[in-house]
């Protein structure tokens, strides 16, 4: 390519676009990967920094690309869409889409009570186990879990927790079965833990869900479980039904 005249600005820019998505369509680039930047685009290319910000902005208007802040610019992560036949499982979502899921806990210990999560607990305890995941479908991060239990699950920090089911964990060897829900969602932006920990900038939006996880009855609460969600990579779905 070349630019010798601004009349030819606009069909650089298509033809830096048509390249780009030829190239990601060949698999060269796969969903989630990272792009050269753009001064490595202008040396490649033989273009003007202007073509190449118009030309990534194209695909990025067109959903194949994503740029993030500090970051860089991607290949649109495959987004998991939940089935609703998997009653909320990430690992079973995971499954079938053909992606192995893992689960890795990079933190688990007593802290300080919040009055908030405790509310939601119903009790008065004035510490609470925390439970600190990362989920992952294949090698791409979707969702950092915070999980708050009452100091009666003390036996979750001497259990292993690596890669297996919390609901089989408190079945089997807490005698809980989780029988139902409430979730609760807003908008929360990324720290730096869960910035990194996703691979995303520090502030991006994210999915927040604040899930009350109930046994029996909506008033045998077991534990309250927090979900940051890169929504890119992961869609939440929930089903209702009247009557």
């Amino acid at each position: 390519m070349s630019e010798t005249d601004d009349r030819y600005a606009l069909t650089l820019q298509e033809q830096l676009r048509a390249d780009l998505l030829q190239i990601i369509e060949n698999g060269s680039y796969a969903p989630g990967d990272q792009l050269p930047s753009e001064s490595e685009l202008v040396e490649a290319y033989g273009v003007s920094r202007v073509t190449v910000r118009a030309a990534l902005r194209m695909l990025v208007d067109e959903g194949v690309l994503v740029k993030r802040r500090g970051k860089g610019t991607f290949v649109r992560p495959t987004t998991l869409v939940e089935s609703a036949l998997t009653s909320g499982s990430f690992t079973e979502t995971c499954l079938e889409m053909g992606l192995e899921p893992a689960t890795h806990v990079f933190r688990t210990r007593e802290i300080p009570a919040d009055p908030a999560i405790t509310s939601i607990l119903g009790c008065d305890d004035e510490a609470l186990i925390e439970i600190r995941r990362l989920r992952m479908a294949g090698a791409m991060p979707c969702i950092v879990e915070h999980d708050y239990f009452p100091l009666r699950y003390r036996f979750l920090m001497q259990t292993e927790l690596e890669n297996r089911s919390l609901f089989e964990i408190l079945k089997d060897e807490g005698g809980r079965s989780v029988c139902g829900f409430e979730d609760r969602f807003r908008i929360a932006r990324a720290d730096a833990e869960s910035a990194e920990l996703l691979g995303v900038a520090e502030g991006e939006p994210l999915l927040e869900v604040l899930e009350t996880v109930y046994g029996d009855d909506a008033t045998d609460i077991i534990y309250v479980n927090r979900q940051l969600i890169a929504s890119e990579r992961y869609l939440y779905v929930v089903r209702s039904r009247k009557g």
